[in-house]
């Protein structure tokens, strides 16, 4: 049975609620209001899940933040652990505070709606996996009984979406990144385009990945666990040699934090709005050259070693664009023929 005691303290007022249960440890919280301090034991009364959680210490005295911080210390073993901070750090910035048995599905929901609308619903399921992968290390880890993640569905994802740069917006997104505030943006386009590779991929670069004689980046971590030399254009070459290098840091790194990669978002964005150019993200320069190979009579095995998919059937959204050269290629060669 719950209890509320009214607590006279320095500068205010309190309210203080207690829940003893036989056989389980009392659940004790602290409130600014009676009305809270109303709702909450109401809450925990009427959810016996969430009344058990509270009897075990070891996630009563346990915030999201610590919880999170623990599995990615402990437990993760993912390709790319700073993506996954960065995905937690946004959970932690919302229900950081919170100990792990009192967020609730809703308080999910509202996480997830905060998101920013110009993601697409395949990031914004990297998010929510995130979260549910935390909370699913606290079921197995800290007796909590129930992961409040579960409840939200996944959101559709279109994997067949083909956004890639004409020619004229090419020239225009090139000419925009050249003259940037960021003096690496258009070396960083630049190399994404006629490289293929994922953002990560070329953020992680480092000078000493670079092989100048050879024209080559070795990508130590990719997506699909297997490392991968890049072809570099003599273009990209000698854009490279335009800035300072030095062995053991990143190419595209941070003036403030050497180490870590440089945040562009900003500058993208404003080359974008400077070339005209609309509904494109960073990752459709990938597209950009799958689509450039296929239309120059590329196969798709061979569009799938440039991107490095594992599975054929993950390059088959360019199938069109092969085609398109394939009747081009025929017409031409063989129109005369009757």
């Amino acid at each position: 049975m719950a209890s509320i005691q009214k607590l006279k303290q320095v500068k205010n007022t309190v309210y203080k609620v207690l829940i003893r249960r036989k056989g389980a440890r009392t659940v004790s919280k602290t409130f600014k209001s009676k009305k809270l301090a109303l709702q909450f034991a109401n809450r925990i009364e009427s959810n016996r899940e969430q009344l058990l959680a509270y009897g075990r210490t070891s996630v009563n005295k346990m915030t999201f933040s610590e919880l999170a911080e623990n599995y990615l210390q402990n437990s993760y073993s993912g390709k790319d652990p700073d993506a996954q901070r960065m995905k937690l750090n946004f959970w932690s910035k919302h229900i950081g505070k919170i100990y792990i048995s009192e967020i609730t599905t809703l308080d999910i929901s509202k996480v997830l709606n905060a998101l920013p609308i110009r993601l697409t619903n395949a990031t914004i399921n990297r998010y929510r996996a995130a979260a549910s992968t935390v909370f699913s290390y606290a079921c197995h880890h800290y007796e909590l009984l129930r992961n409040p993640v579960k409840n939200i569905p996944s959101k559709p994802e279109d994997n067949n979406r083909v956004r890639y740069l004409s020619n004229d917006e090419r020239k225009r997104l090139f000419h925009a990144c050249r003259y940037s505030q960021w003096s690496k943006l258009y070396l960083l386009v630049l190399t994404a385009v006629t490289t293929g590779a994922r953002k990560g991929e070329l953020l992680r670069l480092r000078w000493s990945d670079i092989d100048f004689e050879r024209h080559t980046a070795y990508v130590l971590i990719t997506k699909n666990g297997q490392p991968k030399v890049l072809p570099l254009t003599l273009s990209v070459i000698n854009e490279m040699t335009i800035f300072k290098l030095n062995k053991n840091s990143i190419i595209f790194n941070s003036e403030i934090k050497p180490d870590k990669a440089f945040c562009f978002n900003k500058h993208w964005k404003k080359a974008l709005e400077t070339a005209e150019i609309e509904n494109f993200r960073f990752h459709d320069l990938r597209h950009t050259t799958a689509s450039y190979l296929a239309q120059s009579g590329a196969s798709l095995l061979e569009i799938a070693e440039v991107l490095g998919h594992k599975q054929i059937s993950v390059t088959q959204r360019y199938s069109h664009l092969c085609i398109d050269h394939k009747f081009k290629l025929i017409n031409n060669v063989m129109s005369d023929i009757k």
